[in-house]
């Protein structure tokens, strides 16, 4: 057994601060310095290890929490929000979509979309949409990195209101996320077809109703329909910097679910990650309802 105390984790802690290290990469880390030649990760486990990554989740709880899965999004059932971690997967897997949405049974996943079945229906396209900006990010060839940079920014954007939305009492701040997520996805599929990414300067360069058109002429979808509703209902989010929207949490957490379908239509154009198309075909959930702000 290695002799290691909790303030040897408290100085590699702030080291790891100091050097950008995310959280939850942190235990692993302080395991393999504080047992160096010792650090042996086995099939039935090691026990050295465990004792180290198990302290120093004590010490630091936020490593249990602020793992991110192979991607982050929003779901909600009515206004009760839950920020959705999308499972990192492994060969070819089948995920139900409780399992897409973070939760450790079906049962649960039913009893917290209040056993209602539009609701059910609209938490499995929320998953859906969460696979398929997640899958089809992961999916692209880095042919293009300036449209990958945007992609990359719509996601970090979508981990921030999804971060923010379960627990906010003002959501007035949260708007500024959102429309970035419909922004920079929609900017990111013009740049992935050859427009200049530094040719969205100015005022037209916010214009989301115009970004969403573009869109649509460069590769036609059948979202675009639903596109343009979800971008026609944004507020003008250069002025929400300066004064509240005037929108209902409600309106707000829908507006969340409806970017996040943005930023996957984006990447369903370009990639062949689309789960929503199967589910849209199914007997359940069906056709996707149409878009209410």
């Amino acid at each position: 057994m290695s002799a290691w105390t909790l303030n040897d984790l408290r100085r590699l802690d702030r080291k790891y601060a100091e050097e950008g290290i995310v959280v939850h990469q942190r235990p692993f880390r302080a395991a393999m310095e504080l047992l160096g030649s010792g650090f042996v990760m086995s099939a039935v486990g090691n026990p050295d290890v465990k004792r180290i990554m198990d302290a120093y989740a004590a010490m630091v709880p936020e490593v249990e929490t602020s793992w991110p899965g192979a991607g982050i999004g929003v779901i909600a059932s009515i206004d009760q929000v839950r920020k959705a971690l999308f499972p990192i997967v492994f060969g070819t897997v089948t995920l139900e979509p409780w399992q897409m949405a973070g939760f450790s049974s079906a049962k649960e996943w039913w009893n917290w979309c209040r056993q209602d079945l539009v609701i059910a229906a609209e938490v499995a396209f929320a998953s859906a949409d969460l696979h398929d900006f997640t899958m089809g990010l992961n999916n692209l060839v880095h042919a293009n990195p300036d449209a990958l940079t945007l992609w990359q920014m719509s996601r970090s954007n979508l981990e921030d209101a999804a971060n923010t939305l379960p627990s906010t009492f003002s959501h007035d701040s949260v708007i500024q996320p959102i429309c970035m997520v419909a922004e920079l996805s929609m900017k990111a599929a013009l740049v992935w077809d050859g427009i200049a990414s530094d040719s969205f300067k100015g005022r037209d360069g916010h214009n989301l109703v115009s970004l969403a058109q573009r869109m649509a002429v460069a590769r036609p979808h059948r979202d675009d329909a639903r596109v343009q509703a979800v971008v026609a209902s944004l507020p003008p989010y250069v002025a929400s910097r300066y004064k509240p929207a005037g929108l209902k949490r409600l309106q707000v957490i829908r507006l969340a679910l409806g970017v996040q379908f943005v930023a996957a239509s984006s990447l369903r154009r370009i990639t062949d990650a689309d789960l929503a198309i199967q589910m849209e075909e199914d007997d359940w959930p069906g056709p996707r309802p149409a878009f209410i702000a």
